[in-house]
């Protein structure tokens, strides 16, 4: 194995924090990255390739998806076999024990698109396709961490389907400019089948958007499920969608979040509603460069954050400010990771190549902080870095994962 220069640093703090506690934070230094815990090693012909689904739908997931389940830790990983010449390549879900790196298990699927999809407790969700008295249907399969069919739904032939990030299952019929949204519980219970005007683009809590297409302009209104009931509206420019960030986002405590892109003036401008539809408060959003997608906001508990360029700020539910940090040594790229226990991993590698020639080593910094207070918990810098920043997945603060395309290694650090 390849050695890594290393060293870590924990930091009490950096730049501003507007918390009136003293960070206290032990240091740890490395001289090389450790030797994985172990390594998986995927097939010839074969790679770790992710899915193209939509991220706002799937909720903030990084594969590979580990999560406890029955006493045991069971890891996710999806395998992409493409034999070559006239052989259709197959999709594959492997599933792995994390303590050891052992395959438990694998799964083929019966298509090439929306193929698998998983829950944070580890349960799996798939669709093959079914026939009744001569009649195509699709089936929608949850199996458990163990292989074994938990639940199955028949479903209209053609539908997309969402596992949401608080465990809920969605499935969305659209013809023409009406959808029809089915959500499912965890264990298979129906909770709502409902009609809305306009194609669904965002679900979360208890909210759907809905987007309709006038003129030149994007309308989308947003719904409450509870309720029944349009909450508000916005208008964004002709067919807009952002790859930065959803289209809204709700905090724990029921404030919605929407985004607002200003067609003439290019201006984004979060507002933030009360749950019944009442407007609380605005904020102007940093512009982001056009060749770039690093500026962002996203929900965190009742709290929520704001990322332009290595600048990190946390405001509250009434748009109070919580903590803002820049990381003065983070490289030029960045990505943000939400961990399972409202951590974030924030950090880049700086290429000195093709993002894909990992021969020439690369400069790697990343953080792990506490969500709210953005305090440090651990940071990683590696000096010759040979992967990208897309590689890389932290579960927590000590643990990570390196999924190279053609290996997938898991790294602790103590």
């Amino acid at each position: 194995m390849r050695k890594f220069a290393l060293r870590i640093q924990l930091l009490a703090l950096i730049a501003i924090l507007t918390t009136f506690f003293p960070h206290n934070v032990s240091a740890a230094d490395f001289t090389e990255l450790p030797e994985p815990r172990w390594t998986i090693t995927v097939p010839d012909h074969t790679s770790t390739t992710v899915l193209d689904r939509n991220y706002y739908f799937l909720g903030k997931k990084y594969f590979p998806i580990v999560a406890d389940h029955n006493a045991s830790r069971t890891g996710y990983m999806f395998q992409y076999y493409h034999p070559g010449g006239k052989n259709k390549p197959t999709y594959k879900m492997m599933a792995f024990d994390d303590t050891t790196g052992k395959q438990k298990w694998t799964r083929n699927s019966p298509y090439t698109y929306n193929v698998f999809d998983m829950d944070r407790s580890g349960n799996l969700y798939y669709v093959e396709q079914v026939k009744i008295e001569k009649k195509n249907f699709s089936k929608l399969v949850a199996l458990d961490s163990n292989n074994k069919q938990r639940w199955s739904k028949t479903l209209a032939y053609r539908f997309n389907w969402y596992v949401l990030d608080d465990g809920r299952i969605a499935t969305i019929d659209t013809i023409q400019d009406k959808s029809h949204l089915v959500l499912y519980s965890t264990e298979g219970k129906q909770l709502l089948n409902r009609e809305y005007d306009g194609v669904i683009r965002h679900i979360q809590g208890n909210y759907v958007g809905s987007a309709n297409y006038v003129g030149a302009a994007t309308i989308l209104d947003i719904y409450s499920i509870s309720a029944n009931k349009k909450i508000t509206t916005a208008k964004y420019p002709q067919d807009y969608f952002s790859y930065i960030h959803a289209d809204f986002d709700v905090l724990s405590g029921g404030t919605l979040l929407v985004p607002v892109l200003d067609a003439k003036t290019g201006i984004e401008t979060l507002y933030g509603y009360s749950p019944d539809g009442k407007k609380k408060w605005s904020r102007i959003m940093p512009t982001p460069e056009s060749d770039r997608k690093d500026r962002l906001f996203m929900s965190l508990g009742n709290h929520y954050l704001v990322q332009d360029k290595n600048t990190l700020t946390v405001y509250d539910t009434n748009n109070k400010l919580i903590a803002t940090r820049t990381f003065v040594d983070l490289p030029d790229q960045y990505t943000l990771q939400l961990l399972g226990n409202q951590s974030i991993a924030f950090g880049g590698v700086v290429s000195k190549g093709s993002w894909f020639d990992f021969e020439k080593p690369s400069k790697a910094v990343i953080y792990v902080v506490d969500s709210r207070t953005l305090k440090t918990q651990n940071s990683l810098i590696l000096e010759q870095a040979r992967f990208a920043e897309r590689n890389i997945r932290f579960l927590n603060a000590n643990t990570f994962y390196l999924d190279m395309g053609t290996s997938l290694a898991k790294y602790e650090l103590k």
